[in-house]
């Protein structure tokens, strides 16, 4: 994944480091007074750190946890470990999120129920609450920006993430407990299971037509053939995978242009990358939007055909 974007106030690793031992050591009074920068810098520190598969963090906290033990064995209170507990609480949080988030856009809803999106929101208000923004900054910003992640998990997490943000919360006069309208949460679920839906549907689709696009390459060039193609994939869908129902337009034409876009690339573009020219490879993946995956197999496809040596994929790769 990309590293986390730089903003105003941001630590870097030694500061915020010093910054959790300065707070968790501050006195052995168990304060929990944090500020919401304080707070804020040490969540982005770590998230970064995570990203970073970094572990210092965790090295630092272990250190004060044991350090904070042996001082409550030698008689101190048990206060003196509150703002250690609550820290440690924090990072949870935000690393229980990331990896919701994460095996949602990677790895599809199939985790995901009613009693977890409630969770989730619950999360978004909380990292709100620390400053407006920081739940997508930590969360949701650099995910989109992965470029492991495909088309359909990037619409997974903005359907997600656009759901809670408008699902209402009601605060009852007794106390502070908060409610969702937890139809509205369902229906969030639901409107993911029938994504999933449709991204299955298209990759069965999208198989077929580059079946038959090779069958016939002279049809994906004229509507008529277009339209035969299109005709002989529903009849395969119906009889080999028992899909029923109307199949999305919008998917035959996603499918059309993936076979166009996977065309360009193979023939025009993939030699010239081939031959040294890789900033070529970058420029196709910016402009066209196809999915990493569609590309790397792309690759190995040629790479297997031509002959060409398993290392040339590595040099491809690493611009």
């Amino acid at each position: 994944m990309p590293t986390m974007t730089h903003h105003p106030n941001q630590l870097n690793a030694e500061e915020a480091l010093a910054l959790l031992q300065q707070l968790v050591l501050l006195n052995g009074s168990g304060s929990t007074g944090l500020s919401r920068l304080q707070v804020m810098q040490l969540l982005c520190a770590r998230k970064r750190a995570l990203v970073a598969a970094d572990h210092s963090f965790d090295t630092l906290l272990f250190e004060l946890g044991k350090q904070l033990d042996e001082q409550i064995r030698d008689g101190a209170p048990q206060a003196v470990k509150k703002r250690f507990t609550l820290l440690t609480g924090y990072f949870h949080r935000l690393e229980l999120a990331t990896g919701h988030l994460n095996h949602l856009a990677f790895m599809g809803s199939s985790l995901l129920d009613l009693e977890l999106l409630v969770e989730l929101k619950h999360d978004m208000e909380w990292f709100e609450s620390i400053a407006g923004g920081l739940f997508a900054r930590l969360m949701v910003d650099d995910l989109l920006k992965s470029p492991l992640l495909d088309s359909y998990g990037r619409r997974r997490v903005k359907l997600l993430v656009d759901g809670l943000a408008r699902i209402q919360t009601v605060k009852t006069q007794k106390n502070d407990m908060k409610f969702f309208d937890l139809q509205a949460v369902q229906e969030i679920v639901n409107r993911l299971q029938q994504l999933e839906k449709e991204e299955r549907l298209f990759m069965l689709l999208a198989e077929i037509v580059v079946e038959q696009s090779r069958l016939n390459q002279a049809a994906m060039s004229t509507p008529q053939g277009r339209e035969i193609i299109r005709r002989v994939t529903t009849i395969e869908l119906r009889q080999r995978h028992a899909v029923e129902g109307d199949i999305p337009d919008s998917l035959f034409q996603k499918a059309f242009e993936l076979v166009k876009l996977e065309a360009i690339y193979s023939n025009a573009i993939l030699p010239q990358v081939v031959q040294g020219n890789t900033a070529l490879r970058q420029d196709f993946i910016k402009k066209s939007g196809l999915d990493l995956f569609y590309l790397e197999d792309l690759e190995d496809q040629y790479c297997r055909r031509n002959g060409l040596p398993s290392d040339m994929l590595d040099l491809i790769r690493s611009v």
